[in-house]
């Protein structure tokens, strides 16, 4: 532990977000000042193929420089600096890396790494702010950073225009503080005056692995009976908490993971009722054809087999549609 008169100043700040958290992003850096002596890093889902214009965005919303990290960054005071498309962005006492590793929580980039690599190279430094977004990424990511003694925001839930991953990140984190966005601007640009809680210290450099986030190699934990959705590698529980790893690196918590299976169970129900009606398709053709040679016995087989792909395949277009939907 560290005494509190040699306890380091916060002065690193993990942002992170999905859907609808553009508003609160915005909210923040408008509150942080020119001079600031935070170092800012984001992370916002986004789709591989969309060009971001998220550092523009960001740069006409307050005064700081915003640009797309790029590998070997310094971590400079009064900077943003925002994961590139399709990358996961990661600190480590050297600076910034840019990485092509496995999706996490089916997205890349993701918050749990950028949260979880920044905990362990500057602990009790930083301060990391979950804002609106759908399932769980970021969670295990604020449950890591604050165990390591670094300050857990979250966007107020009845705030946030998707609630689910503030929701998420209080049930692992029911410490947290719980802040409109604005607030979290204003209390990122007071937080380098205060000195961080006593807490755990920062690992040394070498301590740091590089897919410290991702994985590599076999995982450690208990096989489970699930697979990944990303790759169809059997699932492991991870030691540490109840998210879910495969031997690739894909990582899962739980609400994810349930949404992926969910989808997977849909479209291996729409696959199925496909094949069916391919089936039905081509057996009323055989049908016709034995007809038409006089082949009356075969014609009879052939529709029989109409008959049940037709009925089987109706029996799970019901079963499609009769599915609970997604809140």
């Amino acid at each position: 532990m560290l005494a509190d008169e040699d306890a380091p100043m916060r002065d690193i700040a993990v942002v992170g977000g999905s859907a609808g958290s553009l508003e609160a992003l915005r909210d923040i850096v408008g509150q942080l000042p020119a001079d600031s002596a935070i170092a800012m890093f984001v992370v916002v889902h986004i789709l591989p193929t969309s060009p971001s214009r998220l550092p523009q965005i960001l740069a006409r919303a307050g005064r700081l420089p915003v640009r797309h990290a790029r590998e070997g960054d310094r971590i400079e005071p009064g900077r943003i600096l925002v994961a590139p498309p399709d990358r996961h962005l990661l600190l480590d006492p050297g600076g910034v890396q840019i990485d092509d590793g496995p999706r996490v929580n089916s997205t890349r980039p993701a918050l749990d790494p950028l949260f979880r690599s920044a905990a362990a190279a500057f602990g009790p430094r930083v301060c990391g702010a979950v804002l609106s977004g759908n399932l769980d990424d970021g969670s295990e990511g604020l449950r890591v950073l604050a165990s390591r003694g670094g300050l857990s925001l979250v966007q107020d839930p009845q705030e946030a225009p998707h609630p689910e991953m503030p929701l998420n990140a209080l049930r692992r984190v029911p410490a947290a503080e719980v802040l409109s966005a604005s607030a979290i601007g204003r209390r990122l640009a007071n937080l380098a005056a205060v000195r961080a809680d006593a807490g755990p210290a920062p690992a040394d450099a070498a301590s740091v692995p590089l897919d410290l986030s991702l994985g590599s190699g076999g995982p450690e934990g208990v096989a489970t009976g699930l697979t990944c959705p990303d790759c169809g590698g059997v699932l492991w529980t991870d030691p540490d908490s109840d998210n879910l790893r495969c031997r690739a690196g894909h990582a899962y918590g739980l609400e994810t993971l349930w949404a992926m299976k969910s989808a997977s169970v849909e479209q291996a129900v729409w696959t199925a009722m496909r094949t069916l009606q391919e089936d039905a398709g081509l057996a009323e053709h055989l049908a016709a054809r034995a007809r038409a040679s006089g082949s009356t016995h075969t014609a009879a087989r052939f529709e029989r087999r109409y008959r049940d792909a037709t009925r089987h395949a109706e029996v799970l277009r019901r079963l499609v549609h009769e599915r609970e939907p997604q809140d």
